[in-house]
């Protein structure tokens, strides 16, 4: 009985829980795929999967971190979460966050620069270029308000990478990284404590709208910093 009644919401619980209509359609998308990812849904492969992502995240070495932000993406409910295998392929983003046709992400990460110095013309044209890769690649077209971002811990950028950056390409330090990382855990320990298959996806929503952590709330953590505006 205590089980059974442990999964009524009370009257202010309804009142608080969103909608599935009033759900972003990214966030929507997110929460599905957290759904979905039945494998993080164990214990053990769950808790695996987190210390790969944080040691890549909180370390500079290029595989490891390209490894963790793929990691990330899966954790921030992409339906395709992916890295780029070719070390020879500079035109390859090196993580592809995929949530269905509401946003591809791609990402270029510079984890081992130093943090000085500037960020030159080719770290922005490359960046940049992802989203056309990923276009050709998928053989489609990104979906509107999808973003390119470019990880580098250099302080500053060049004017003249400045003038070569699109509206869609965004500069992300490594901390904001690890933020979007702890907030995106926080909800998932909350949700895997409360059985995340009996959730529904206004309730899954919920949780992770309480550590900010749905889409539409560390997007623009991710894209406070346009690169043609710095």
């Amino acid at each position: 009985m205590s089980g059974f009644l442990a999964h009524i919401a009370s009257p202010s619980d309804r009142a608080h829980a969103p909608a599935l209509g009033d759900l972003d359609p990214l966030d929507e998308a997110a929460m599905l795929a957290v759904i979905a990812r039945a494998e993080l849904h164990d214990s053990e492969c769950f808790e695996q999967t987190l210390a790969e992502a944080r040691a890549g995240l909180t370390g500079t070495e290029y595989r490891a971190y390209e490894a963790g932000l793929v990691h990330l993406g899966t954790f921030a409910g992409s339906s395709e979460s992916y890295g780029n295998d070719d070390d020879a392929n500079p035109a390859a983003p090196d993580a592809v966050w995929i949530f269905d046709d509401a946003r591809w992400i791609t990402w270029e990460a510079k984890s081992e620069a130093t943090a000085t110095g500037e960020i030159g013309p080719e770290n922005i044209r490359q960046a940049q270029g992802h989203l056309r890769y990923t276009e050709a690649e998928r053989k489609a077209s990104a979906p509107s308000g999808s973003i390119a971002l470019l990880m580098s811990p250099k302080p500053k950028i060049m004017a003249a990478a400045r003038m070569l950056a699109n509206d869609e390409t965004y500069l992300v330090r490594p901390p904001t990284v690890l933020e979007v990382f702890d907030r995106l855990i926080r909800s998932w320990r909350t949700a895997r404590a409360r059985t995340i298959t009996v959730l529904s996806i206004a309730e899954l929503a919920d949780i992770f709208r309480a550590e900010q952590a749905l889409p539409s709330q560390w997007l623009p953590l991710l894209k406070s910093a346009p690169v043609k505006r710095l």
